[in-house]
């Protein structure tokens, strides 16, 4: 028997505040979860603990407490492969207040999962809520009701859903159908800092929750196989939680956040719509990447071209590595440290820990927490690196009597694997059995093999020991090798290249290969490492001048990749027929100088296509973007599009070609970031990609509330009919949205514009819509009534200008009032900036207390570059140092725009994606 069980029809930000703490009698939590007696925990530990891993400013020796902690049913940590069955079923458990209800509406809206509520199942198959059922029935008759109901909720939903678990679910036989379950299911932890939480429950102090945290830790970890630490918006990171960001002015509590940095005054609105917008981004892409869903992984990295290109197969690439315990003790920018990168490694600088993972709740917590907080900051993968070594103080390396104990490195690197980072690195001096359990359970995580040598093994890199381990690696089934040897002369970095010379000429593939010299010889090898350089940055030297720890900078690896001739500087340009003013040569020239690439980007202004030709000539071109009118008067002249290009019948990015591997087809199915970067030489070949597309869908994306997330219902409507008209139903196609409205004042364009799109087969989400498929339709007048058959729109793009246009009037255009009646509001991207305060962004911010949330042409320019950047130099975008420079030059013509408004922009900027 299968039961639906629909979410209540209510705000999505009110998810949390409709449940009252229950009052369950003496001696039960507020949240009603009943710990578990102890003969071993003595009545002290009982009670709230002060200082040491109570404090906010816990180090990672003090986090390591060695207190009692609730027995778990079934003794031993989860062990589970991680590997489910299509389409699984979502479980979501743990305490009260940490956010289950808002994860469960969030992924079921996003994904079109069923909801399952624990205690609505309850109460649908019993005929009575739980509270009623356990006042008229005995303790042992509920409990043996509870288990039954709970085991057919689990037996009947294994596709398709998301369960949101009680606490009655965590008892005995609970706890054993959990573990089973874990065995094909995703079942996921959710915690919360004790901040929050006692925030929400309204009981309690908060080191009594924080100590309950503690004790329950152990249980709810050891019944799931995966973790997720619900990041509150408003928290600080120096006092052992997150930076103190908020929306809308308030945190999820509706409280007064701590003092720091705001997200866009522009975005916040009286009421908060858009409160849980990150932390729906961070749980979708963690569902999305533990449920193996290539569909919704694409669209969360559409934003980014070079994402799907597996980082490891990318060429001079580069990952910062982080010390866990410096993030802990240290207030750091995550998103300077993520500067340019492609990966960020946390480094766990923890060498002891309790006899298991789950009795240290505390450091586990606190693990978890880093984790998010990183995440929510960057957009590159994430690699998880337990450290087996410590260096002792007044010592520059590792001392061998420091290794951590396998015991001590498994619980730790269990951990991690629980929080689905991209990568986990092994230590391949540890035996197979313990490399084994570890890439056993990895799920989707990928496996860096990793070696670390103290002193260099026999031979060398000349020799056959490194070889050995490289093989080892293979054998064992990890996905990529890390080798790293102390250099002793500059000999040592020659010797390097002859050994990656012998495995890249392997007759079969071989294993992706990080393979350097440390100390201050080994530098050189470092910025010639292809594959993932250990990198650093200036604010992390101080606090780590040990020989394994990476001393040189992204920039100073990529200006020396320059400087030795092994890339070339190119030259790029913006061409058009009226280019003059444009913002784009400052944004990517301020851009390639911080990433210390000799770059240079120019205006290329022609009255004819003909002018193409002097730039295809220059060997060292290196890409341009296209303005009007040349869109699509370019596309006779390519030799290849990307498939959004071909869509949109529009390009406004050009890349060179000039190795014959880039002239097969591939090229022409996937993005230009398969051609060669920064190498000069003859063009054989243009190829053309659009990135318009992608900086209004990431528009739409940072505007849209999780109330309105994209549904086969959702209705989308678009203003105008020219080339960023195409684009924006295109990424409306993108997002999933079915039910496509374009309106213009010229009819005709209109529906040419809905012919272009309903003759083609654009599926991007063929899984979750089934049948579906997007229709574009037309609107004849501004008076006429929203059509009744289809929902009020709720992403609304305007692609007309308003400035005046060879002395004719700006359009002075407003949607009108009976189209915007949306009852959850929605986002308007109004793609015009001269002025920014067109009349319809006026009419929006109007509406911003009904949900309505505006956004302009600036904030689409360098959403786009970001995308154009990463396709001229395969190389990550500086993303906030971009914003910025947009704002910076903007210059308001006119004289319609508050200047106050740009600076107030400027003050609350960041670089993260919707």
């Amino acid at each position: 028997m299968s039961i639906l069980v629909r979410p209540p029809k209510r705000k999505l930000y009110q998810v949390e505040h409709d449940e009252s703490p229950r009052k369950d009698g003496p001696g039960v939590a507020p949240w009603g979860f009943r710990s578990q007696p102890s003969s071993r925990r003595s009545s002290e530990q009982c009670e709230p603990h002060s200082g040491g891993s109570n404090t906010p400013h816990a180090t990672p020796r003090e986090l390591n407490s060695n207190r009692a902690s609730p027995v778990l049913f079934d003794n031993g940590p989860l062990q589970t492969p991680r590997k489910f069955i299509n389409n699984a079923s979502v479980v979501l458990i743990g305490i009260r207040g940490t956010g289950k209800s808002s994860l469960a509406v969030i992924l079921a809206a996003a994904s079109g999962r069923r909801l399952i509520d624990a205690d609505r199942y309850f109460h649908q198959m019993v005929g009575c809520s739980r509270a009623i059922f356990k006042k008229d029935n005995e303790h042992a008759v509920y409990r043996q009701q509870e288990a039954k109901v709970f085991e057919s909720m689990l037996a009947d939903n294994q596709e398709g859903c998301v369960i949101a678990c009680g606490a009655g679910s965590m008892e005995r036989s609970g706890q054993r159908l959990l573990r089973e379950y874990a065995q094909t299911h995703p079942v996921v932890h959710i915690t919360r800092d004790p901040e929050s939480i006692q925030s929400y429950l309204k009981a309690w102090d908060t080191q009594k929750v924080r100590h309950f945290l503690e004790l329950s830790g152990p249980i709810y970890r050891g019944c799931s196989n995966l973790e997720f630490f619900n990041l509150s918006e408003a928290t600080n990171a120096a006092a052992a939680v997150t930076h103190g960001e908020q929306e809308g002015g308030k945190d999820k509590e509706g409280h007064d956040p701590s003092p720091g940095p705001k997200l866009d005054q522009r975005l916040q609105s009286a009421t908060p719509f858009l409160t849980l917008k990150r932390l729906q981004r961070d749980f979708l892409s963690f569902i999305a990447f533990i449920t193996g869903d290539a569909t919704e992984t694409r669209r969360q990295h559409s934003s980014f071209p070079l994402s799907s290109l597996p980082v490891e197969t990318r060429r001079y690439t580069s990952a910062i590595s982080v010390p866990f315990s410096v993030l802990c003790e240290k207030e750091l920018d995550i998103e300077e440290l993520e500067f340019t990168i492609d990966a960020f490694e946390l480094a766990v600088d923890v060498t002891r820990t309790p006899d298991h993972m789950g009795a240290n709740s505390n450091l586990a917590e606190k693990i978890s927490q880093i984790v998010a907080l990183v995440r929510r900051k960057i957009i590159v993968p994430l690699v998880y690196h337990v450290e087996s070594y410590t260096t002792p103080p007044g010592s520059s390396s590792p001392s061998p009597n420091s290794r951590s104990s396998d015991e001590t490195y498994l619980n730790l690197t269990r951990h991690g694997l629980r929080l689905a980072p991209s990568f986990l690195t092994v230590d391949l001096s540890r035996d197979d059995h313990i490399i084994n359990q570890i890439i056993s359970a990895k799920g989707t995580t990928k496996i860096i093999g990793h070696f670390e040598a103290y002193q260099p093994l026999p031979g060398g890199w000349d020799g056959d020991e490194y070889m050995k381990v490289y093989e080892r690696a293979k054998r064992l089934g990890c996905n990529v090798v890390r080798l790293c040897q102390p250099a002793e002369s500059l000999e040592d970095d020659a010797a390097l290249q002859r050994f990656r010379h012998r495995i890249e000429s392997f007759p079969v593939s071989s294993l992706p290969l990080i393979a350097y010299n440390t100390g201050p010889l080994g530098r050189r090898s470092r910025c010639f490492n292809p594959t993932l350089t250990p990198v650093t940055h200036p604010s992390l030297i101080q606090e780590s001048p040990t020989l394994l720890r990476p001393s040189i900078t992204a920039r100073e690896a990529q200006q020396a990749l320059f400087s030795s001739f092994t890339l070339d500087p190119m030259q790029f340009f913006v061409f058009g027929a009226n280019v003059e003013y444009s913002m784009s040569p400052a944004m990517h020239n301020t851009a390639f100088e911080a990433c210390g690439m000799p770059h240079k980007y120019a205006i290329f202004q022609s009255s004819t296509l003909r002018g193409l030709n002097d730039l295809v000539e220059n060997q060292f071109f290196g890409g341009s973007s296209v303005s009007l009118p040349y869109k699509t008067e370019v596309i006779p002249l390519l030799h290849s599009m990307s498939p959004h290009a071909r869509a949109i019948g529009a390009v406004n990015t050009l890349v060179p070609i000039r190795n014959n591997d880039d002239m097969d087809s591939r090229l022409s199915r996937e993005s230009s970031i398969y051609t060669e970067k920064g190498r000069a030489g003859p063009i054989k070949g243009i190829h053309g990609d659009n990135t318009d597309w992608i900086g209004i869908c990431n528009c739409i994306r940072r505007g849209l509330s999780p109330a309105n997330a994209v549904r086969p219902t959702t209705t989308g409507l678009v203003i105008g009919s020219g080339g960023m008209a195409r684009a924006a139903v295109y990424s409306l196609i993108y997002l999933g949205v079915e039910n496509i409205f374009v309106y213009n004042r010229t009819l005709a364009n209109a529906e040419k514009l809905a012919h272009h799109y309903n003759r083609q087969e654009l599926l991007f989400n063929e899984e979750t819509r089934a049948g579906g498929r997007p229709r574009v339709s037309t609107l004849r007048s501004t008076s006429d009534p929203w059509p009744t058959e289809y929902k009020q729109p709720t992403i609304i793009v305007s692609g007309i200008p308003a400035h005046s246009i060879g002395g004719q009037p700006a359009p002075n255009f407003n949607v009108p009032t009976q189209w915007l009646e949306s009852p959850t509001g929605g986002v308007v991207v109004d793609l015009a900036y001269k002025p920014l305060n067109t009349p319809l962004m006026k009419q929006i911010r109007s509406l911003s207390h009904r949900g309505w949330v505006a956004l302009d042409g600036l904030d689409v320019l360098p959403e786009q570059g970001f995308a154009q950047f990463e396709l001229f130099t395969g190389r990550r975008a500086p993303r906030r140092l971009m914003r910025t420079i947009v704002l910076q030059e903007y210059k308001n013509e006119e004289g319609h725009d508050d200047p106050s408004a740009i600076r107030e922009r400027l003050q609350h900027l960041d670089g993260q994606p919707a």
